[in-house]
This record gives C-alpha cells, structure tokens and sequence, in this order.
C-alpha cells in the first residue's frame, strides 16, 4: 500500500470518524442541520461518486462522505431547522439544474465538476445557519471533517480535474465552515458577556 492510498483509507476512516459525533449531536438535538445542505449534500455525493468511479477516480472520503450524508439528510427531515428558506430553494434549484447538465453532456468529468460547483451553493444553507448561530453545528465533527479533508488532498494520486477536484472542493468548504463556527462563537461569546457586565 503507497502513502497515498493510506492518505485515502485515513480520508475515509475520518470522515466516517466525523458523523459519529455529528448523528449523535442531531439526534440529541444539540445539533440542527440544514435540511437543503444535507439533502444536496447527499443526493450530489451519489452523482459525484458516480463520475469518479466512471473515471476511476474513487477515493476512501467520497465513500464515507456519501454513506454519512445519506443519514444525515434522513435525520434533517426530522431534527433539521425548520421550513425552507429562498437560499434553500435556490440551492436545491441549482443541484436540479446541475444534475440536468451532467445528463444533457453525458460527461463525467462535467457531471464532477457541475455536482461541485453545485456542493459548494448547497452549502450556502449551513454557511448561514452556523453564522446565526455557530452553536447549531458541532464543533468535534467539523474539525474532523476538515482532518479528513486535508488528508484526502495529500492522497490525490494524480493532479487531474477528476482525482483532484473532490477533495479541493470539501477542504474549501470545511475551511469556510470552521472559520465561521469559530469566529462567530467568539463574536457570541464577547457579545453576551457585554450584554451580562
């Protein structure tokens, strides 16, 4: 085994490492996902690991990201935050238009790189929930989530659109997220203490 695949496998393991934490957090709802982030989320993971492994670009991350996504998005329908907003059905909207494009060209490489262009404004969703609140989302997950991430960056085996893509796009997202989680629980934190003197 090369260290690359090792990076995938590790990529993988975290990943799945990462919604234990997260399901666990959404079912004790401590936690509140975005149901049009999840929902996406899930249903683009599927058209992305379809156009890799077409290309033959599958990597341990994609794997997980999708089986974990999956229940994420099932728990979302019942724990998630409620009704649906314009940035939600715009979202949704987009990943419909994407899946549509992949169809028309019938090009996985394009399929990849629409499915991540539209991952990235489906996580417009979380990106505003968490900056709201940073305390709907759980910090543990995310910071194993953004491990994975550079992980699977260090196991890209050739620096192609279909084996590099993928991972850059997660890694983008994860660094927005917890610069977010981070930065606004400490605006939160100095606001209420404000608030208290």
């Amino acid at each position: 085994m090369t260290i690359k695949e090792i990076f995938s496998v590790l990529a993988g393991v975290l990943c799945v490492i990462g919604y234990i934490p997260y399901i666990n957090s959404v079912v004790r709802k401590k936690t509140t996902p975005a149901r049009a982030t999840w929902l996406i989320w899930a249903f683009l993971d599927i058209i992305i690991l379809a156009g890799m492994y077409a290309k033959g670009a599958i990597n341990g991350q994609i794997l997980a990201a999708f089986v974990g996504a999956s229940t994420v998005s099932v728990l979302s329908l019942k724990y998630g935050v409620p009704g649906w907003t314009k940035i939600d059905k715009v979202s949704i909207c987009g990943a419909i238009i994407g899946v549509v494009l992949w169809w028309i060209f019938e090009n996985p490489i394009f399929g990849i790189v629409i499915s991540l262009a539209v991952v990235f404004i489906g996580s417009i969703p979380t990106f505003v929930s968490a900056w709201d609140n940073p305390n709907r989302e759980n910090k543990t997950a995310w910071i194993i989530f953004f491990i994975s991430c550079l992980c699977a960056v260090a196991a890209i085996p050739k620096w192609t659109l279909e084996d590099a893509a993928q991972p850059f796009t997660f890694l983008i997202i994860e660094i927005i997220i917890l610069y977010i989680i981070f930065s606004r629980s400490n605006v939160r934190v100095e606001t209420s203490k404000r608030i208290l003197a």
